[in-house]
């Protein structure tokens, strides 16, 4: 026992001969050989990034300004990445997104609708940005999962290519002066096209000289986007002669029999001026993103009494909004930037740059109530108006498009045409729209 004891008598001895070498002096300081605390070390200066300058365009986006790129984009990164340049490359003749590749001068962000994916797609334009989201830990779920799933189905093998910045929804605006003038009751909130019809059949009429127009349907092929269909699919294959497009078709028809449709010289779309201008349609379908700036011209030139309804579809459809419709950012593969891209990119779908986005009349990527009640909160027209309908429907899932799309588009709205004059009947239309389509897809394939 005592040889044990006096072997732990001199462990402790040495541990207390020791303490003064490790804990002398302040907290985080170490002695010198004078037993005086040395001064702690003075942490490095983090480097200053490098400054980037980063290029953008806009690819066909509707309603995209140079003023929303500051907005958006060019003021909320300067804040938050002072080191980061954002510049505009305008699209206009000779700097279109087709003629900046070509010159070798690809910008390194592109705005763009996911209209135009399989166009990108097919230049191998788009960075995969599934790393990016994972570095930087970017919750997707708080995103439309529609359109994210639209996203998502693009990639081959999983890809991610953008994060949706703004969504375009469908809605009714109608001019309640009509409603009065003829003692009619307003639009309810939301409305199936076969309540339309017999509304639209109280209006038409011409008076003082004035032909009224009840309801202005516009495009076939949008409306059959509510059904799910689109004018031709990914597989290049035309969808007219499909019982949707039969469906919308044979509804359009009973809108351009109603007497006084059809006005002088074949007049059978009134269009936009037809609400705000000429101010005698009295019920308009429309996109969010396309009505915004010309309703807060109009309100300016006296045209305030009007309102908003949700988006009508069929009765058996109600609800059912427009095609998936999204603006994002995509980035180039050739950005040398890519990481600095994406942080613009994120910055953009940020909550903060997304109540803004709403309050300017963009519907928000991110459906939060909060954000979704701050819509239009910054146009003057809006105020009093019933904003919140147009959330009454949901945006319509869709098929992977086709690069032929756009000119399928264009040949279905001319055989509307056609039938809308009493040119063609709805079968032959749908047809020969049909056979036309097809043409188009082989002949340009053949190139």
């Amino acid at each position: 026992m005592n040889k044990k004891w006096g072997v732990w008598m001199l462990a402790l001895s040495l541990l207390l001969v020791s303490l003064p070498a490790c804990s002398s002096g302040q907290s985080g300081q170490t002695a010198n050989k004078d037993n005086q605390p040395a001064k702690a070390e003075e942490p490095k200066p983090t480097a200053a990034p490098e400054p980037v300058t980063l290029t953008m365009t806009n690819h066909k986006s509707v309603g995209f300004t140079e003023k929303d790129f500051q907005t958006y984009f060019a003021e909320p990164v300067k804040k938050k990445y002072p080191h980061i340049t954002l510049e505009y490359i305008k699209p206009e003749k000779g700097t279109e997104l087709e003629d900046l590749i070509a010159a070798g001068k690809t910008p390194d962000l592109i705005f763009a609708s996911n209209g135009y994916f399989a166009l990108l797609k097919s230049l191998d334009l788009m960075q995969d940005l599934n790393e990016y989201v994972k570095k930087y830990k970017v919750d997707l779920s708080i995103y439309d999962q529609a359109i994210m799933d639209k996203i998502r189905s693009i990639g081959d093998k999983g890809e991610l290519y953008s994060i949706p910045f703004s969504l375009n929804y469908g809605m009714l605006v109608y001019n309640k002066d009509i409603f009065d003038k003829f003692g009619i009751p307003y639009p309810k909130d939301i409305m199936s096209f076969e309540d339309i019809l017999p509304l639209a059949r109280k209006i038409n009429r011409t008076e003082d000289g004035i032909q009224y127009i009840g309801f202005e349907p516009n495009y076939g092929d949008t409306i059959a986007g509510q059904l799910g269909v689109l004018a031709i699919d990914s597989n290049d294959t035309p969808n007219f002669e499909s019982p949707e497009y039969k469906r919308v078709f044979t509804f359009l028809k009973q809108v351009y029999d109603i007497p006084g449709q059809i006005g002088p010289n074949g007049k059978f779309n009134w269009g936009r001026n037809g609400l705000i201008k000429d101010r005698n349609v009295a019920m308009f379908l429309e996109w969010t993103n396309d009505a915004a700036a010309p309703l807060e011209e109009a309100s300016k030139a006296g045209f305030t009494n009007w309102d908003i309804a949700a988006l009508p579809n069929f009765q058996d459809k109600l609800g059912s909004g427009r095609t998936v419709d999204s603006h994002m950012t995509f980035i180039s593969k050739t950005s040398k930037h890519k990481e600095e891209a994406f942080q613009v990119l994120l910055e953009s779908v940020s909550r903060e740059t997304q109540m803004l986005v709403s309050a300017n009349a963009r519907i928000s990527s991110i459906p939060d109530k909060a954000i979704q009640a701050n819509y239009a909160k910054n146009f003057p027209s809006y105020n009093g108006k019933n904003v919140q309908n147009i959330f009454l429907t949901k945006m319509t899932p869709s098929p992977k498009s086709s690069v032929y799309g756009s000119k399928a588009s264009s040949i279905i709205r001319d055989e509307q045409k056609n039938m809308a004059l009493g040119n063609k009947d709805v079968n032959t239309a749908l047809k020969d729209a049909q056979e036309r389509a097809l043409k188009n897809v082989q002949e340009e394939k053949g190139k």
